[in-house]
């Protein structure tokens, strides 16, 4: 373990501790750091890692994971993700007081620098939610695995684009059928006809397949499995004025609108900035801006 590193580490388990904090999370595919922390804080404060895929796999063979997209992200957009599926796989909860262990790689290795201490209910500020929005929604959505790779999939399209320019995308997941009800097709579904196998948002194919139709008008409808059902559905519930955040336009509020009548999560990426935005219940639950 670096000496930094170990410094690092040993001020977090000091920081827990007398914060009170309920959970870690190492935002880094850091073997030896993460059993330290174990170690230090016991079964009392669960350990959760976080990163890259690629990264992850062999380094850290048990316990809570994370996977965070496989795009270059700032400490802020490391450690909002790792919340956001946290609390969706269930090892968070609202309320909780969170401490986030994240730094940098690149130079080559990977040195902690960062202690951050995060409310999970009044911490909008960092979070970049609306007051009062439901994080609590999150859980039991869907499958952790679809929720991460859909939310992936956000946060890479907004960073990538396609084909070098940006594109902007609406994503529903979960509640599927009620989706379905309150929205009708803009144009020929894509997805009609095709085998469930095929549809799948945790394979690759179908993932290539949402890039394509990026910047199609209308939503894409996954459910909570991960089977894609419909691509260009006009959304019918539009939030009111006011109700999203200024400066947010049709995409957010309908992304907004359809989580007020519905049990899904909506994802918005702008096309103008490459921000992801979460809904649910209505409201702005988290902001991952493009910079972070």
């Amino acid at each position: 373990m670096l000496s930094k590193n170990r410094a690092i580490i040993e001020g977090a388990v000091h920081i827990a501790r007398e914060t009170g904090a309920d959970a870690v999370i190492l935002a880094a595919a850091l073997r030896e750091e993460k059993e330290y922390l174990e170690r230090a804080l016991g079964a009392s404060h669960p350990i959760i890692a976080a990163g890259g895929a690629n990264a992850l796999r062999g380094a850290i063979a048990d316990g809570e994971i994370l996977a965070l997209p496989e795009v270059r992200l700032r400490r802020r957009g490391r450690a909002k993700i790792a919340l956001l599926e946290g609390l969706a796989a269930g090892y968070l909860q609202a309320g909780q007081r969170v401490i986030v262990i994240s730094g940098d790689a690149s130079n080559g290795q990977y040195e902690l620098d960062t202690i951050a201490v995060i409310e999970l209910t009044d911490e909008e500020e960092f979070l970049g939610a609306q007051e009062d929005a439901p994080l609590s929604i999150l859980r039991d959505i869907a499958d952790p695995a679809t929720f991460d790779a859909v939310l992936g999939l956000c946060v890479e399209l907004g960073h990538e684009g396609k084909e070098g320019k940006r594109v902007g995308l609406l994503v529903t997941l979960g509640d599927a059928d009620n989706v379905m009800a309150l929205s009708h097709q803009l144009v020929l579904n894509p997805f009609e006809g095709h085998a469930e196998e095929e549809r799948c948002v945790l394979y690759p194919a179908a993932k290539r397949a949402i890039r394509e139709f990026s910047g199609m008008d209308g939503a894409i409808v996954i459910r909570s499995d991960g089977i894609i059902v419909a691509a260009g559905r006009y959304l019918q519930d539009l939030a009111p004025e006011g109700t999203v955040p200024s400066g947010l336009g049709a995409r957010h509020r309908a992304a907004a609108g359809i989580t007020s009548n519905t049990r899904c999560v909506a994802f918005a990426v702008s096309e103008t900035t490459g921000d992801t935005r979460v809904f649910g219940g209505g409201r702005l639950l988290m902001t991952i801006e493009r910079g972070d």
